[in-house]
């Protein structure tokens, strides 16, 4: 990221003084449009599309999923930028750099313990990111302040620390504040630091506030919501919610709507690809030269036009299918290509982006699961789709734009944009899919079950009830058991085989039959970072059922007893609160939150090995009990 301008020879590119750097698949996720980013010179907040569609243009920067594509409205997806340096110097080319604008405004001596923005007191540094307090000569740089506030509807400003200040003082804020941190050193509480103005005073002792009160609930009722958007260089006018003081650090400052997309066939293949990157070009070719067109394309990659023109109707066909794609629709998609076989050719040395090959379970499984599929080809798109503060609002991918015109979820432009920006995650995976007979079976078999679902289904209606969206699925045995199955998995993954937790991934396909839908109870365990790791096989070798049976058995065994038990597996899910979880902790399921979909919520290990007052029997004690408790 960068933000100072550097003036460039004569014939060169305008150069950028760098700010500091982030991966690119970060700007999708943790430090995303509105994030707040500390880095080497400051702390700082990625701009919106506005600014950063000037560094994305490159054609080598533009990629598609189609599928993805027509939930979120958009035409093309496009990846970060990635800084091109200078040579002989420390800048970089500007139009290879993310923008991004200095926030908070607000900064502290660390060695007299001023606060104030750039200008006052403090001056911009010779770097060009950092800020220097001029009563020490110059020298001493300034840090960001720990507070900001913010509002539901995504507005965030600098704490108003003069307004707080004064707020006791009859005459408000003086003419000239001169504003200081202090702290009583008594603990490290808030309510030992204070902020002070030096400038105002009552007899000896200046203007002082403490920021204990500053966290309450209606602690800001007195300052009303600016609605400052940083990233968006506005503000919107006639915001009426409560602002609230966040710790700038803190994980509710900024929560990321990511929406994804596996690539499967059509789309995925080899052919398909090609005319992919050609498509706005083949899009105002007429119909009775398209075959020509077709011809031409064909000889460039030496290879058959025909291939290439099955690929074009079947994209057409395709897109002109997905206007009421929903992501319900979209998983099922997938479900159905990771249970069947694919192994499409290598054309023009184009390779095919999805790979998968399926496998009876073995007998010591085929109780429970009644397929294994081996995904060692796998493209996943994730795209920003919007962000929410103070508390996470799930939605849907196909209602995401509903969302962001409802104000539940901050917008990425000030105007709506054709395009998202994406990252590419390529890797590869184990589908396990469940005996659909054997789940209802199993619920029916056990009555007590239902009573313990439905009160954290009550608790997810009433958590969505209170932050005011709209839930698209229901908490129900089947949905707990898979994704109570999928930690449990990754866990002994990641014990037995080397891969830590962070770099694998769930995907849930988890649905109750309907009229038109069949049941699914599948996970999908991939490769979930854009690194390097498990992205050789390692992880589609364990499929094989001699691999892949002993690291379940284990699995089962491990969940059956807790570090934390009996407190563990007596959780009562009537206290789970917004867990909406029942025997679940850091001991037996939870995993790092870029492992799951669902921020570690909806997990119940007594779904698998049945509760400890023998009221219902787990999943996997009702069939095969001796052969994993052995």
């Amino acid at each position: 990221m960068a933000r100072r301008p550097v003036q460039p020879a004569s014939g060169a590119q305008p150069a950028i003084e760098p700010l500091g750097s982030v991966r690119r698949s970060q700007l999708i996720s943790t430090y995303g449009i509105g994030a707040i980013i500390d880095l080497e010179k400051g702390s700082f907040m990625p701009m919106g599309l506005d600014d950063l569609e000037g560094v994305t243009r490159l054609p080598s920067l533009t990629i598609g999923e189609p599928r993805l594509e027509a939930m979120l409205g958009v035409t093309h997806f496009r990846l970060g930028p990635v800084s091109q340096p200078v040579p002989g110097s420390r800048t970089v080319v500007a139009k290879t750099t993310a923008p991004a604008v200095r926030f908070p405004e607000w900064h502290e001596c660390p060695r007299c313990h001023r606060i104030g923005r750039q200008g006052a007191p403090f001056e911009l540094a010779a770097d060009g990111g950092r800020l220097n307090c001029l009563a020490h000569g110059g020298t001493v740089h300034t840090a960001p302040v720990r507070f900001v506030v913010a509002c539901r509807h995504g507005h965030i400003s600098d704490f108003p620390w003069e307004w707080w200040a004064h707020r006791d003082r009859a005459e408000g804020v003086c003419a000239n504040p001169s504003l200081y941190l202090g702290s009583l050193g008594r603990s490290a509480s808030l309510a030992d630091l204070y902020v002070e103005c030096r400038s105002c005073r009552t007899g000896q002792n200046p203007t002082r506030q403490s920021l204990g009160a500053a966290f309450g609930s209606e602690a800001l009722s007195g300052s009303s919501c600016s609605g400052f958007r940083p990233w968006l260089w506005d503000r919107e006018s006639g915001c009426t919610e409560q602002v609230r003081m966040l710790q700038r650090g803190a994980s509710n400052v900024h929560f990321p709507v990511v929406c994804s997309a596996l690539s499967i066939p059509p789309a995925s293949e080899a052919a398909t690809q090609i005319v992919e990157e050609v498509r706005m070009m083949l899009e105002a070719v007429p119909a009775t030269t398209l075959p020509e067109v077709m011809a031409g394309l064909a000889a460039q990659y030496g290879i058959s036009a025909e291939p290439l023109l099955i690929a074009w109707r079947n994209l057409k066909a395709l897109e002109s299918g997905l206007d009421q794609l929903t992501e319900r629709m979209a998983r099922a998609e997938e479900y159905a290509a990771l249970s069947e076989d694919r192994n499409d050719p290598v054309l023009a040395g184009v390779v095919p982006q999805f790979r998968n090959t399926i496998v009876e379970p073995p007998p010591e499984l085929s109780g429970w699961f009644d397929l294994i599929g081996a995904a060692s080809r796998l493209r996943e798109v994730r795209a920003l789709a919007g962000f929410s503060r103070i508390e996470p609002y799930p939605v849907s991918a196909e209602k995401v734009n509903e969302a962001i015109r409802d104000g539940a979820v901050s917008p990425l432009s000030k105007t709506p944009k054709n395009w998202r920006p994406a990252a590419e995650i390529r890797g590869e995976g184990i589908f396990v899919r469940f005996r659909t007979q054997t789940i209802d079976d199993w619920i029916a078999a056990n009555p007590a079950l239902n009573d313990r679902v439905a009160i954290l289904e009550a608790n997810s209606a009433a958590m969505a009830q209170k932050r005011g969206y709209t839930r698209d699925y229901k908490v129900t045995a089947r949905l707990l058991l898979v994704h109570s199955f999928a930690h449990a998995l990754i866990r002994q993954i990641s014990i037995e085989c080397g891969y830590s937790a962070s770099a694998l991934r769930e995907r849930l396909y988890v649905a109750e039959a309907d009229e038109t839908n069949p049941a699914m109870n599948g996970v999908l365990v991939y490769t979930g970072s854009p690194d390097s790791e498990g992205s050789l096989g390692g992880l589609v070798r364990l499929a094989a059922p001699e691999l892949l049976t002993p690291i379940i058995l284990s699995t089962l065994r491990s969940v059956g007893w807790c570090g934390s038990d009996p407190v563990c597996l007596e959780t009562d899910p009537r206290q789970s609160g917004e867990r909406v979880s029942g025997a679940a902790c850091h001991c037996c399921l939870l995993l790092p939150e870029t492992a799951c979909e669902k921020f570690n919520r909806e997990l119940d290990r007594t779904m698998m090995v049945g509760d400890a007052d023998a009221k219902f029997a787990g999943y996997f004690t009702n069939t095969l009990e001796p052969l994993w408790q052995s």
